[in-house]
């Protein structure tokens, strides 16, 4: 009931009696009374009006959103993100609260009527700021919303996302809901300005981009915010806003893009039309365009054409290197277990500044040691597991290609030449304002972005965002004749030309590091659509960088790589592969000699479980085969999540574990469920690309094993079971313990004693 108390538990039933009139709900949260404070008689004269914290935002009634007839007495709670201001609008508000539930009434929420253009939810807002008597209170209740925003996800924290002219640093991010409304996030390293980023990421996300296009950014003016609260008393709040509006047509942008293509065919509907088959699964994948997971809608039924972008080979790869390439082996086998057919193209970059300058320090020709590289970098794919892609063209052997797409784009005026500082010949440069919706990919601003090349600019250049399609030789650097001099291509030209010539002018995915968006796949995207008039790829996907420390990634230039080959040292290239699989791949992974420990063991334990099962060669594919269980189905439901290896990895472990309890069960039985489980979880490890060997082998050190060292165990092994029939427990003890020394596990069952080697062996 609501009553005209003046204690607050009055004020608490009021509250309460409203919000369950508005919503029809008895589960919201009760305020904590030890946090209301009287705030001011004047809002409602003998109402017991005050200001409290809640733990959930909640919603503004106001005269206008009353049934007809209810007249303008209604108790009004007003949203804060956390903080709600009461007050009544009558003073027989008690009384028509009562009536209008009584009624049966549905009250909807509604936001005050307003002149800047504001949605409901950012008008509730500013309206219930507006009402505070103080800046001291609207601090409080921005500094409320900031702690319910989510945290801002590090990876994107870039140029783009970040608004220019304020004194802090301020990240806000846009993305695109199923529904067709904007989502926002954001942050900043002040309190105050990170209020204000709340009032506006909180206050619009939700909102359709229409209504986020009618909004006035001047309503932060008539809230009641005086300048004391925008950040860095300058026009940070005006650029952040301006920013949001930016990332909202970009959005909107992509959006009519992908609704250009409808005559894509559906994966859902056509999927296995084609020469694969009927896909089982059709994936949910998270697209750096659409900054959300979009259902796999491939051009031709059933299969998938996946372009990635590959190594520049002039020295040996690192671990950067070997998650780019371990990653996307795991697509293409997880979507040929879905029932695609899948084209994978990974190119080879083999002329590149970095090639030349190393081929002049070793004194060899670009093209041997890019070869020499080349052959490096294929030995290291193969030892984590990588299947060889179906094509991998090299950039050297598509040169007319090349020349070709320029000579469009320069025909089409999206290239112009320009006369270089040194060397023979014109270098030519992609017009990045003829192409109307650069930086849809990377969000960048064309105001703040400084020139997008890879290499030194020219001095022929028109702007300084332009970037090169064809640099003129130098004395000394490899060339090739075009209508423009001698010279080579550019490092963003060569993916354009050789996707096109091998997967047509639209590919269904693309992707590579993280690294590439800009300015790599940002250019690529330009000078592709400019030069075809046809969407250049519709999923982007990118893998995170493998870091060295928490800020910095791992990378040659910088000098604090780890290698392949340094890591196959101590470690498999299975234990690798795994360590790459077992986190999610568009978050950063920092390397740790610990963590690929870790990772090392749980796949030995696996390895543990499958032992002295015998499982036959299986005519069925791992999609049949794990159709049959209901971890099997989970498993392939994780994957499906944008090829969730976490959750998947997670199955498996559950899958080991019934089989190793499994180990030490007599009843009868139990070796037909064996087989069954070792059956499921080799099956889920080929989708992985693990867990296809032979165990006893792997347990035992691999194939190349000391036979000496495999006999002293065995010796060690049964001078302990000897020692223990004769009780003789301390002497079995110290020869367990003497065997861990040497790096070996002992496993005891009922069968008897197994050993396996330990994480590292000495």
């Amino acid at each position: 009931q609501v009553q005209r108390g003046r204690h607050f538990c009055d004020v608490r039933a009021a509250w309460l009696a409203m919000a369950r009139v508005a919503t029809g709900t008895f589960a919201l949260p009760l305020m904590d009374m030890g946090a209301l404070k009287p705030v001011s008689s004047a809002l409602g004269r003998g109402s017991g009006a005050c200001l409290g914290h809640l733990s959930e935002p909640v919603l503004q009634l106001s005269a206008a959103s009353q049934p007809q007839g209810a007249g303008g007495a209604l108790w009004v709670a007003t949203a804060l993100s956390g903080a709600v201001v009461l007050r009544s609008l009558g003073a027989r508000a008690g009384r028509r609260g009562r009536r209008l539930r009584q009624r049966g009434h549905r009250v909807r929420v509604q936001a005050e009527d307003n002149e800047f253009g504001l949605p409901p939810k950012l008008a509730t807002m500013a309206a219930a700021l507006r009402s505070l008597p103080s800046d001291r209170l609207r601090y409080q209740q921005l500094l409320a919303m900031a702690g319910k925003m989510a945290a801002f996800p590090p990876e994107l924290k870039t140029p783009e996302n970040k608004v220019p002219g304020c004194l802090s640093t301020v990240h806000v991010h846009a993305s695109l809901s199923d529904d067709g409304t904007v989502q926002f996030e954001g942050d900043s390293d002040a309190l105050i300005s990170k209020g204000l980023v709340a009032l506006l990421v909180v206050g619009l996300t939700g909102s359709t981009p229409e209504e986020i296009a009618q909004v006035q950014p001047e309503f932060i003016k008539a809230s009641g915010i005086t300048t004391s609260l925008t950040p860095g008393r300058n026009n940070g709040f005006y650029n952040m806003f301006k920013l949001m509006s930016s990332q909202v047509e970009m959005l909107k942008g992509s959006a009519s893009s992908s609704s250009s293509t409808d005559e894509t065919p559906s994966a859902e509907n056509d999927a296995g039309k084609g020469a694969a088959g009927e896909p089982c699964f059709v994936p949910k994948i998270y697209s750096t365009l659409s900054r959300q997971k979009d259902a796999l809608a491939t051009l031709e039924p059933g299969v998938v054409k996946m372009y990635i972008c590959g190594m520049t080979v002039y020295d040996l790869c690192h671990l950067g290197h070997a998650r780019i390439m371990v990653f996307f082996d795991f697509v293409a086998r997880c979507l040929r277990h879905f029932g695609y057919k899948v084209v994978y193209v990974r190119n080879v970059t083999d002329i590149d500044d970095k090639i030349i300058r190393r081929s002049q320090e070793t004194g060899e020709s670009v093209q041997e040691l890019a070869g020499k590289m080349e052959d490096e970098m294929r030995k290291d794919a193969e030892s984590l597991g990588c299947e060889r892609p179906t094509v991998e063209p090299r950039a050297t052997e598509h040169i007319e290609e090349i020349l070709g797409m320029i000579e469009t784009l320069e025909g089409k005026e999206h290239a112009y030449a320009g006369r270089p500082e040194e060397g023979e010949g014109m270098d030519v440069y992609f017009r990045v304002r003829s192409f109307g919706t650069y930086g849809r990919l990377s969000r960048c601003n064309l105001e703040g972005n400084r020139a997008g090349a890879r290499v030194e600019v020219g001095g022929g250049k028109e702007a300084p965002e332009d970037f090169v399609l064809w640099k003129a030789a130098k004395e000394g650097e490899p060339s090739w004749t075009s209508r423009w001099g001698p010279g080579r291509p550019g490092w963003h030209i060569e993916c354009s030309a050789m996707a096109r010539k091998h997967l047509g002018e639209t590919l269904d995915i693309h992707g590579g590091g993280p690294d590439l968006v800009f300015p790599h796949h940002e250019n690529e995207i330009a000078q592709s659509e400019a030069s075809t008039g046809k969407p250049y790829a519709n999923i982007w996907m990118h893998c995170a960088a493998v870091r060295s420390t928490d800020e910095e990634k791992m990378s040659k230039s910088l000098g604090n790589f780890v290698t392949i080959r340094d890591v196959l040292k101590q470690y498999s290239g299975e234990a690798l592969r795994f360590y790459l699989l077992s986190s999610q791949y568009r978050q950063p992974l920092r390397y740790s000699e610990d963590g690929l420990k870790q990772a090392h063991e749980r796949l030995l334990k696996m390895y543990s479980a499958l032992r002295g099962i015998s499982v036959p060669a299986d005519k069925e594919s791992p999609s049949a085969v794990l159709a049959e269980s209901e971890q099997g189905t989970r498993f392939n439901v994780a994957l499906q999540n944008d090829f969730d290896t976490v959750n998947a990895i997670s199955v498996m472990a559950e899958v080991s574990r019934e089989l190793l309890n499994l180990q030490l069960s007599e009843e009868d039985g139990s070796e037909a469920a064996r087989a069954g489980l070792a059956r499921q979880l080799r099956s889920m490890g080929a989708v992985l690309g693990i867990l296809q060997d032979d165990p006893e082998v792997v347990l035992r050190g691999g194939s190349d094993a000391d036979a000496d060292f495999e006999a002293r165990v065995e010796g060690l092994i049964a001078d302990r079971a000897a020692a223990r029939a004769a009780r003789d427990f301390e002497r079995a003890d110290a020869i367990r313990k003497e065997i861990a020394d040497l790096g070996v596990v002992l496993e005891d069952n009922p069968q008897g004693t197994s050993w396996r080697v330990g994480t590292v062996a000495s």
